[in-house]
């Protein structure tokens, strides 16, 4: 039996060079035995050597102790302190008659992992910023529309007011033809009473004049608020017309947040794929 694992050990040895060339990455394999190192094999442009003959107990609490122990396989990511770059760790047991007789680790560069976890990183970052932006934009809109809302209720309020004084000046125009008949009465009157009454007709004529003045002064008065209610309906249809702009971009912020949602996700689904990739078997 000791033979016949020897050879099935060598075999395994003989393998390494063809494992080692399907990797994606550069890498590193090493096959230990139940005592020790035996073979070691390399394509990486990091200069490491594990040397053959390096006892197990040497890697006492690394993955291949663990799979050699545990009898399964382990898998870990670790940082750029051995190699210079991250990489990943794979330890599997190689059983022979249903015994483990060793294990063979490989170490990956992760280079190509670690460049999309930096890039889905700094896209989340990124996306999270723009975001931000959005929201900010969209409470602006908020804003805006409720300062919208405010003014055109004044501008209602101020159309009623016009409204009131309208009324108000029909009021007096009114009593200023009221005014006017009273006063062309009386000079009527006064021209009957002859000599007596002169007085009398220069009172009612500067009421005639006055009444005339209010009539016309009410007249370009009501013109005037007439114009300005036109300007204030053109303000309100301004307002109407401002205020459909800002939902049309207030829904336009919406979808492009869905849109930065959706980046996020993908962001996190990818970096979560390539990790799942990386992660430990159970």
């Amino acid at each position: 039996m000791t033979q016949n694992k020897e050879a099935y050990l060598q075999s395994v040895i003989g393998a390494m060079d063809t494992l080692l060339s399907v990797f994606p990455e550069e890498a590193t394999l090493v096959l230990i035995d139940a005592d020790q190192v035996r073979a070691f094999r390399n394509n990486m442009k990091v200069a490491v050597d594990i040397p053959v003959g390096t006892p197990r107990s040497a890697l006492a609490g690394t993955i291949s102790e663990k799979a050699f122990v545990h009898g399964r396989v382990f898998r870990e990511e670790r940082g750029p302190e051995l190699f210079g770059v991250p990489y990943i760790g794979t330890s599997t047991p190689l059983r022979f008659e249903g015994q483990i007789v060793g294990v063979l680790t490989s170490a990956v560069l992760n280079q190509k992992l670690d460049m999309i976890r930096g890039c889905s990183e700094s896209l989340a970052a990124s996306v999270e910023e723009m975001t931000a932006t959005s929201n900010g934009i969209a409470s602006a809109f908020d804003a805006i529309n409720a300062e919208m809302d405010a003014l055109s209720g004044k501008s209602d309020t101020l159309n009623r007011d016009i409204e009131d004084i309208q009324s108000i000046i029909g009021i007096v125009q009114e009593l200023a033809d009221t005014s006017n008949l009273l006063g062309l009465n009386a000079s009527i009157e006064a021209a009957h009473a002859g000599e007596y009454g002169r007085g009398f007709s220069v009172v009612a004529t500067e009421i005639r004049r006055m009444a005339v003045q209010s009539r016309d002064s009410s007249k370009d008065i009501r013109t005037q608020l007439g114009l300005m209610q036109n300007r204030l309906k053109a303000i309100g249809a301004d307002i109407d017309r401002i205020k459909g702009d800002m939902a049309h971009h207030s829904q336009s912020v919406k979808e492009l947040d869905g849109a930065f949602e959706h980046i996020a996700a993908t962001a996190g689904e990818l970096l979560d794929k390539f990790t799942m990739q990386q992660a430990e078997p159970s």
